[in-house]
């Protein structure tokens, strides 16, 4: 299945056009949280204000799960 990752702060939104395979939603899922978690480690969310998810969403463009990228401090 192919899934979108999207970026937004509920007024921006930074999409994904292109999306990546996944088996299904958990593997989805599992993938974004280990992404997120190599941009913290890097320091390269340090600079980025306000709080940030990435939305998962489907091949239709409906949202299927929201990670919170930067949580308010």
């Amino acid at each position: 299945m192919r899934f979108h990752f999207d970026l937004t702060d509920g007024r921006t939104t930074m999409p994904d056009p292109r999306g990546a395979e996944a088996a299904d939603l958990a593997e989805a899922i599992a993938q974004a949280a280990l992404v997120i978690e190599e941009l913290r480690r890097s320091g390269e969310l340090v600079h980025v204000e306000g709080v940030w998810d990435l939305v998962i969403r489907d091949a239709d463009g409906r949202d299927l799960h929201r990670i919170p990228v930067v949580p308010k401090a």
